[in-house]
């Protein structure tokens, strides 16, 4: 995490002065509930201690003088011009997307210098993006005085990204754990009516660890492209035969989809399976956390990525290997492959007490039997986002 007085130095020493405002947007882990997100199904991600923190303090002009501690590269932006992307210094563009939603929404932004640092993994899977847009969200709402819920700045904060800016078409979970994340807690998401729930996560019997596995994500674009086809395809061929209009892939009853998959494609098959197999873990996993039971919450990661393997067939032999190596260790409760697949990250469950040795044992172990080193780190279920006038 980056602390205050180190966000708060950094913009002295480049603006002269001390902030008004400190906002910050954390990273996420999505601890079950994969590809089932634009799918209308269940994810239950956590916030982590990885996160993405502003300073601000207002101008007298109608610029926004735009510092990253990252790049070490300062932007001017023309509030009196349209706002446009740029082809280069591209993390700039994030900025830009969010500024122009409130814009579009008749918020006129006043001129501010900013001072941007960020501690969550690019490129790890971790949801950098995510906590950029929503922290951006969260300090020109409260500078603006627009009174903006936490919810709504995460849609805002997703329809940018979706935007000319980014032109990403992201699913909400990102945005939404990073705006309405609650320190010891999960939150369950239905992303077909977009209610959520906040999850017990007991941080005194499991520590969250992710562990990078620093294989390079590869095929994701086409191949998530290819699932979705495949998964939309088995919705409107099991409509058909059914006679029902089932609104999502979630809805649709184990035994209508065990009585008609004789008709479907082998893999169609197993992109349906894996999507109702995978609502249902999540459902039983809620109820493990809320009992405090990890072991019954381990085994339904286990399972999770046996399904991502085997029928949703997103997984690589990295993190096929991390789990195994994850199993065998120790005090962790569970293993399971997070995120988009084909390289990225695995998220265990530990206990607390043996997090130092299954992170050396693990370390170890996968940098023999991989060649690579990962990155590990090591977090509890952390509160969303903020924004505080000092």
């Amino acid at each position: 995490m980056i602390r205050n007085e180190h966000i708060c130095e950094l913009f002295r020493d480049v603006f002269g002065c001390g902030p008004r405002w400190i906002a910050r947007a954390p990273g996420r882990v999505n601890l079950i509930g994969e590809h089932t997100d634009y799918n209308g199904g269940y994810v239950l991600p956590a916030a982590i201690n990885r996160e993405m923190k502003m300073a601000a303090a207002p101008r007298n002009d109608n610029t926004i003088h735009l510092y990253s501690g990252n790049f070490d590269f300062e932007v001017v932006i023309q509030l009196d011009q349209v706002l446009d992307p740029l082809d280069t210094q591209t993390w700039v563009n994030y900025f830009l997307a969010v500024a122009a939603q409130f814009q579009e929404r008749g918020i006129p932004l006043p001129g501010m210098n900013i001072c941007l640092e960020g501690d969550v993994p690019l490129g790890a899977g971790l949801s950098s993006s995510a906590a950029y847009e929503v922290c951006v969200g969260m300090l020109l709402s409260e500078v603006t005085k627009a009174e903006i819920t936490n919810k709504s700045i995460a849609l805002l904060s997703q329809a940018a990204e979706h935007s000319r800016f980014v032109g990403v078409k992201c699913g909400i979970m990102d945005q939404f754990i990073s705006a309405l994340g609650s320190k010891d807690k999960a939150l369950k998401i239905d992303c077909h009516t977009l209610e959520y729930e906040l999850i017990p996560f007991d941080s005194d019997k499991a520590s969250i660890v992710i562990i990078n596995s620093m294989k390079k994500r590869g095929l994701v674009d086409s191949e998530y492209n290819q699932r979705r086809t495949e998964c939309e395809e088995g919705l409107k061929k099991l409509q058909n035969l059914a006679g029902k209009d089932f609104p999502s892939l979630r809805h649709i009853p184990m035994d209508i989809f065990e009585t008609y998959q004789s008709e479907l494609s082998e893999n169609v098959i197993k992109r349906v399976r894996h999507n109702l197999t995978e609502n249902k873990r999540v459902v039983d996993f809620t109820e493990a956390l809320a009992a405090g039971d990890f072991n019954r919450a381990g085994e339904l990661l286990y399972q999770s990525h046996a399904s991502l393997r085997d029928d949703y067939q997103v997984s690589c032999q990295e993190l096929d290997m991390i789990v195994k190596i994850a199993a065998d260790i120790p005090g962790c409760y569970g293993c399971r492959m997070t995120g988009g697949g084909f390289g990225g990250c695995a998220v265990a469950l530990v206990q607390p007490e043996t997090v130092e040795g299954f992170v050396f044992e693990l370390s170890k172990k996968y940098s023999q039997q991989s060649g690579k080193s990962p990155d590990i780190y090591v977090t509890p279920a952390c509160s969303g986002s903020n924004c505080i006038e000092i």
